[in-house]
């Protein structure tokens, strides 16, 4: 009986561990949705939808960041790996791109998006082993 109960309290105990942790998968589907609404937003001219994609890419790269920080195991490498090139992606994005569409310079935006951010993009996707 003991030993019944002392398995089933692993049990319980490694259930409870990696219930909340993220998984690759919901990294990459993240890193879609601020790539997605930083194109959008690149493409665009009107001030609004501007702001509207803005807060929708600060919020998808909200979710990329709690999905990193809620990685365990061997996707905590992937994360730790991925983690760098994400800074330097943000940084890159917050610093040059959005300044530049808000701006009025949107080719220069996307020649940064396609330069340096597309090396990036690739760099956090084989990292993380996105589809």
């Amino acid at each position: 009986m003991m030993r019944y109960l002392v398995s089933a309290v692993a049990v319980l105990l490694a259930s409870i561990n990696t219930a909340g942790a993220a998984t690759p998968d919901e990294a990459c589907a993240a890193l879609g949705e601020a790539r997605t609404h930083l194109v959008a937003m690149i493409g665009s001219t009107d001030k609004a939808a501007q702001d509207d994609l803005k807060s929708k890419v600060h919020a998808a790269s909200a979710k990329l960041d709690a999905a990193l920080a809620g990685m365990s195991g061997a996707d905590a490498d992937k994360a730790t790996q991925f983690k760098p090139v994400w800074e330097a992606f943000k940084n890159t994005r917050e610093t040059e791109i959005i300044p530049a569409v808000y701006a009025g310079r949107n080719a220069d935006a996307k020649a940064i998006a396609t330069g340096i951010q597309a090396e990036r993009m690739k760099a956090m996707k084989g990292a993380m082993g996105c589809k």
